[in-house]
């Protein structure tokens, strides 16, 4: 039961993800703020709170998720499933480098590895989704994104 995180319209399994859903990326889901956003872009999504907290705040939106890792995104494409909002929700097994879409988002939204110069986790999952590297660097994602 400690691996469900209930919310107002939706619940999260996040019993597979080395990162479980934590006060900053609540605080993130609840405070973007767009007026009429229709396109959304959760880039590593985890266990996919954040998308589903948009798509529970922005009813008209499409709201597309990216996950590099490959249990995560299986997580978040479940919980995505297992929503009332599953038709406007899809998530991509993929790096944002290789991610492409032709479409522009009006939304674009990021809980990123933000740890630089820190110790390293030992669970290479963990250090994964909290630390930046030279392959995944914050200026990298944002050089990427700016094409979107």
């Amino acid at each position: 039961m400690k691996n469900i995180f209930r919310f107002k319209q939706f619940e999260v399994d996040q019993s597979d993800c080395a990162m479980k859903i934590n006060t900053d990326g609540v605080l993130l889901g609840a405070m973007v703020q767009h007026e009429n956003a229709e396109r959304i872009l959760d880039v590593g999504t985890g266990t996919g709170v954040i998308a589903l907290m948009l798509a529970q705040r922005f009813p008209k939106a499409q709201v597309h998720a990216v996950e590099i890792d490959e249990q995560a995104s299986a997580t978040a494409s479940r919980n995505f499933e297992n929503s009332v909002f599953s038709e406007r929700l899809t998530n991509n097994n993929i790096s944002i480098e290789q991610f492409n879409s032709p479409e522009k988002f009006d939304l674009i939204v990021t809980n990123p590895p933000f740890f630089v110069n820190d110790y390293k986790n030992a669970e290479p999952k963990k250090e994964i989704a909290r630390h930046a590297s030279s392959k995944l660097s914050l200026p990298s994602w944002l050089r990427k994104l700016k094409s979107y």
